[in-house]
């Protein structure tokens, strides 16, 4: 839906519009590189992995949250050019921190069925989030889609801070089948 918000809600033209998606694009490929070294530093210098990748959650979905909220009133393009830079980079830790966790959690024996499930039922939301966004778009304009997803991104962020239980391998009785 951002295509169609940035040329119809916001009157630019494809080549404007194809460059500030473009602009979070880049900055979310240039930050997924940049946050797996910093984890690495993070993890090699002695700190809890697990700690870092909580609070980084918390942070970008603080952040996507902000980003998306800011773009149901920025008008001009610089505004949301930065816009989508902020959630570029946020989204960039989400994705990151989602499989490393899942890994965590899972330790080795499971790592792959457990990021293929959850995988799975996180891409659920790209078929059931257009179609969501279509219709809180067509009843109440773009402005109430973005306000509901800025909603979710803060709701993401409370279940990561509190929700989210200790990030540690749980015990699935693998280790009992494989004696």
């Amino acid at each position: 839906w951002l295509p169609l918000f940035l040329t119809q809600s916001r009157g630019f033209s494809i080549a404007e519009m194809t460059l500030l998606a473009t602009l979070g694009y880049t900055v979310q490929g240039v930050c997924a590189v940049a946050y797996g070294h910093f984890s690495d530093w993070w993890t090699r210098s002695g700190r809890s992995e697990a700690a870092c990748r909580r609070w980084m959650m918390v942070a970008s979905q603080l952040l996507v949250a902000g980003a998306v909220l800011g773009l149901a009133f920025a008008t001009d393009a610089v505004t949301i050019g930065i816009l989508l830079c902020l959630a570029g980079a946020a989204t960039a830790s989400l994705s990151l921190n989602l499989y490393a966790v899942a890994q965590m959690f899972a330790g080795p024996r499971a790592s792959g069925t457990w990021v293929g499930v959850q995988n799975a039922i996180g891409n659920l939301s790209g078929i059931v989030g257009p179609i969501v966004t279509g219709i809180v778009v067509q009843r109440s304009g773009y402005d109430s889609a973005f306000v509901l997803t800025a909603v979710i991104g803060g709701i993401g962020a409370a279940w990561w801070a509190f929700g989210v239980p200790k990030i540690e391998q749980i015990d699935l009785g693998q280790e009992q089948q494989a004696n």
